[in-house]
């Protein structure tokens, strides 16, 4: 905001062959404290994953873990350009004492209208486990009228897991809601990745 910049950053930390290992930029950064801390970044733009050019296009803002993060500039950004779009926030944790990041902005972004929809899964809170892929095939039928509607739809974060379940919901929901087999239902999201309609910012 302003001229400040912010970052997300989860500790990585991980086993490998039986040994526990971390990683490298993220502990650096969880160690930095006081004010004359300092750090050297290098920017990668992503130029794909900008919100629509007409504000009155409604969007779907799919981001567990730290990728909730841009969608926090996502929010300013149509706050300020007065969007009539709606907007849905899809988020997912393994905690929500813990791990419900910018819990208060969402509140305050709900309250104040701007977020018309918030979606949460907190995987570790409840049996069975539930994740952001099973809160958009409960939304399926919402979810495929916000598509249909002109939406566009984001997801930032994991690459390996995440990333792969919620395209596999996105079939399912468009195949079930949409009357549509495997096939055409494929075709349905490719459509909207070629019309930059479905935008992905994976790591």
């Amino acid at each position: 905001m302003g001229e400040e910049a912010h970052l997300t950053v989860a500790v990585v930390d991980y086993e490998h062959d039986g040994e526990r290992r971390l990683g490298a930029a993220s502990t650096h950064l969880a160690a930095l404290t006081g004010d004359d801390a300092k750090v050297r970044v290098f920017i990668e733009p992503n130029e794909r994953f900008r919100l629509p050019p007409d504000p009155s296009r409604d969007v779907i803002m799919i981001g567990p873990g730290t990728g909730v993060a841009p969608y926090r500039g996502f929010l300013q950004q149509r706050e300020a350009q007065d969007a009539t779009g709606r907007n849905w926030l899809v988020f997912g944790a393994r905690h929500f004492d813990s791990e419900f990041l910018y819990q208060v902005e969402w509140q305050d972004a709900a309250r104040k209208g701007l977020l018309q929809r918030v979606d949460l899964a907190f995987s570790r809170d409840r049996t069975p486990r539930t994740y952001v892929q099973d809160r958009l095939r409960e939304a399926g039928a919402e979810l495929f009228a916000w598509l249909e509607g002109g939406a566009y739809l984001y997801v930032c974060g994991d690459s390996e897991h995440m990333a792969p379940d919620v395209h596999a919901a996105l079939v399912d929901v468009v195949a079930r809601h949409g009357g549509l087999d495997r096939d055409a239902a494929e075709a349905y999201v490719r459509r909207l990745a070629d019309d930059r309609r479905y935008l992905r910012d994976v790591y």
